[in-house]
């Protein structure tokens, strides 16, 4: 939070607020903190602990910390190989850029009034605080899958699922369209009700590694095609019925990039017009696709 782009000046801001703010005060006088500086951190840990786990968009797309409002992503061009001592061998390819803005700021609050801040316990509030994190994470999971569907039609391809469950098949077919490309897929983002299909296949469960290295309970799970399987209820959020995409099989290392030009950041909030009284988390972030084909879709009909 002492971020030295940001300057003493708004941390000395922050200290200023907090201190006039009653959701912190209320970590000084349950004792759990000496001073306000305690409290700021804190809430900080609060919102993050509540995020971290929801944050999908950051298992399923490149992440690129930036101090830059723009990044220029030069378009990877294939290595070629040759026998000899001779000359370095030109191409001819045109080097292409693609530009990634950070300038998406994304923002959740939680107030109450005065007197509710006042007499709620920390461990209340703390149980409330963890919504913006979780906000947030919801947020920046849509806008990387937003990417994702508006690449659609440019991608790897697409397999339609022609029953009522997705099948290993199915899953097989969309990991091999990737692959047909010279990429090799990373993760498999998908909808909740097909990953709950998958967990009941025979194929899938004896596929998994048990090692807890490699498996975030709820969240993650590698295989033994060593690609991670991820449930995101996000992956249909745009479309449903007919034609609705319902998973995501991605290349992490070239589909596109996640800038995160400021991480998730919380500070005091108050309007003492309204008598309200809290805590406001924003971050900033871009999203871009760089290499369309090392994404393919599973699509369905589902409800």
């Amino acid at each position: 939070m002492r971020d030295p782009d940001l300057g003493e000046g708004v941390w000395n801001e922050y200290i200023a607020k907090a201190t006039q703010n009653p959701i912190y005060k209320r970590l000084i006088k349950e004792g759990l903190y000496s001073d306000v500086a305690g409290a700021l951190g804190a809430v900080q840990d609060a919102v993050w602990a509540a995020a971290y786990p929801r944050f999908v968009s950051r298992d399923i797309i490149k992440v690129i910390p930036t101090k830059n409002a723009l990044e220029r992503f030069p378009k990877e061009l294939r290595a070629y190989a040759w026998e000899g001592e001779g000359p370095v061998f030109d191409t001819g390819a045109r080097i292409e850029t693609t530009d990634i803005k950070a300038d998406k700021e994304l923002s959740s609050k939680k107030e109450w009034t005065q007197s509710f801040a006042e007499d709620a316990s920390w461990d209340v509030l703390r149980w409330q605080l963890e919504a913006i994190g979780k906000a947030i994470a919801r947020l920046e999971t849509e806008k990387v899958i937003a990417a994702y569907k508006a690449n659609e039609g440019g991608d790897a391809g697409t397999v339609d699922i022609a029953a009522a469950a997705v099948t290993w098949a199915n899953v097989c077919d969309v990991v091999g369209l990737v692959e047909a490309q010279d990429f090799h897929p990373t993760v498999f983002v998908m909808h909740p009700k097909l990953f709950q299909d998958l967990m009941k296949l025979d194929q899938f469960v004896s596929s998994l590694y048990k090692d807890r290295e490699n498996m975030r309970k709820g969240v993650v799970y590698h295989t033994t095609l060593d690609i991670n399987f991820l449930p995101s209820s996000l992956c249909n959020f745009t479309s449903a019925g007919a034609n609705a995409t319902y998973g995501y099989c991605i290349d992490t290392d070239a589909a596109g990039a996640l800038l995160l030009r400021r991480d998730l950041q919380t500070k005091p909030y108050e309007d003492p017009g309204r008598n309200m009284y809290g805590v406001l988390g924003t971050e900033r972030i871009g999203v871009g696709i760089l290499r369309a084909k090392a994404v393919a879709r599973l699509r369905g009909t589902r409800s």
